[in-house]
């Protein structure tokens, strides 16, 4: 197929017809892309400051944004353009069919995804995210801004390195990686299982039944709260559910706090409440000569 090429230097729309996957990167300005029920998807760019937008059009994939070759990923375009001292912004609205595959970069540029059911990629350097009732695989990757994904329906993957990550929606698996940010998970739903490492940063975790979590949790001076019972210390512990039925909560944290909460519990700012919490058993310490039944201590 023959390729279709723009240089977009000002405001205009640009409709292309059978699309499948959409790759679009922008250095600064705002990129939203939202799905609608017509087959064509549409680019409108509102406007152009500095750089021109180039948009590509080849074999189903459609390239939008200040980089036209995506050899590198978006890895690629990251490190090309998170230094850049130059003018290159633009504000940009994609419409898309609901099912078409999304990869999303952005520098400094703010971004929305909504409505997509495809697989979706999204990733900023220092720009803000905002992903909303999306349904599919979800890779999430954000530097130091931050990213908010509300309603979502599907698997997560969450990587960041200070900004703040808040996800929400009915969510099976749960993958999060986290330097010094604060992760929220807000689940609708009970997971499968959910897997995440931190440094310092912090993790709330709200599900529908926090008794049936089973966490295996490491830890160096991180504090991990089941139910408002807590278990901290150095070494690692296995907080066991006592009902069949369970989500696996697998952590790993040098000195960030882990909290694991009912949706109709809500966090104190006095710390963990009393123990005895119906179905999973805690203690205070890893110096404690007595574990309670369904704590396990590891070396």
């Amino acid at each position: 197929m023959t390729e279709q090429h723009w240089t977009v230097t000002g405001p205009q729309t640009i409709e292309v017809d059978e699309v499948t996957t959409v790759h679009a990167h922008l250095v600064d300005g705002r990129l939203d892309v939202v799905a609608h029920e017509d087959p064509v998807t549409r680019v409108e760019v509102h406007s152009v400051d500095g750089r021109p937008v180039e948009v590509t059009f080849r074999d189903g994939h459609l390239v939008v944004g200040h980089e036209p070759n995506t050899s590198g990923g978006l890895a690629g375009f990251l490190r090309k353009w998170t230094d850049f001292g130059g003018n290159a912004r633009a504000d940009i609205h994609i419409a898309v069919p609901a099912r078409v595959d999304t990869k999303i970069g952005t520098v400094r540029a703010e971004a929305l995804v909504s409505g997509t059911e495809g697989e979706a990629k999204v990733s900023t350097a220092s720009g803000s995210l905002l992903v909303s009732r999306t349904r599919g695989p979800l890779t999430l990757t954000n530097v130091s801004g931050d990213a908010t994904v509300r309603d979502h329906e599907g698997p997560i993957t969450s990587t960041t390195v200070s900004g703040d990550v808040v996800l929400s929606g009915a969510v099976e698996h749960l993958t999060s990686s986290t330097v010094s940010g604060d992760v929220t998970m807000d689940l609708t739903t009970q997971p499968d299982w959910i897997k995440t490492n931190s440094v310092s940063g912090d993790l709330l975790v709200r599900v529908p039944d926090e008794a049936v979590v089973e966490v295996h949790a490491s830890a160096i001076s991180g504090r991990v709260t089941v139910g408002g019972m807590q278990v901290s210390g150095r070494g690692g512990a296995v907080v066991r559910s006592a009902r069949p039925e369970r989500t696996h909560l697998r952590v790993s944290t040098v000195s960030g706090d882990v909290t694991v909460l009912g949706t109709s519990q809500h966090v104190s700012d006095d710390g963990p409440g009393p123990a005895g919490h119906p179905g999973v058993h805690g203690v205070r310490g890893a110096g404690a000569s007595g574990a309670a039944p369904g704590v396990s201590w590891i070396a």
